[in-house]
């Protein structure tokens, strides 16, 4: 069983951490190129927080390598697409950027 504690920090911790990648996403929204998160940022709660604002999924690729991947997802209500990308072990920090090869 995990200390009380130790549970509240993690809880808030995560709060704070989803404040700021959802600010990033309204950022990219709003017409930013592109957001360096930064190492140990969980790809899997920037997608889940992209889900939350209404993007949209488009593909999902790996290379297997380093388990590098990124997520194309799309901005509600129009045709930008956007690219999730990190490392699901070490590598490349974790980023979104605006796919501008359309």
């Amino acid at each position: 069983m995990m200390n009380k504690f130790i549970k509240l920090d993690i809880e808030q911790g995560l709060q704070y951490l989803k404040i700021g990648i959802m600010n990033a996403l309204a950022d990219i929204e709003s017409g930013e190129k592109e957001i360096i998160l930064g190492d140990y940022i969980p790809f899997s709660l920037v997608v889940k927080c992209a889900t939350e604002r209404g993007w949209e999924s488009e593909d999902f690729d790996t290379n297997g390598w380093e388990v590098d991947c990124w997520y194309t997802m799309r901005l509600p209500n129009t045709e930008t697409k956007v690219t999730i990308y990190s490392c699901l072990w070490e590598g490349q920090e974790t980023a979104i950027r605006i796919d501008e090869t359309d």
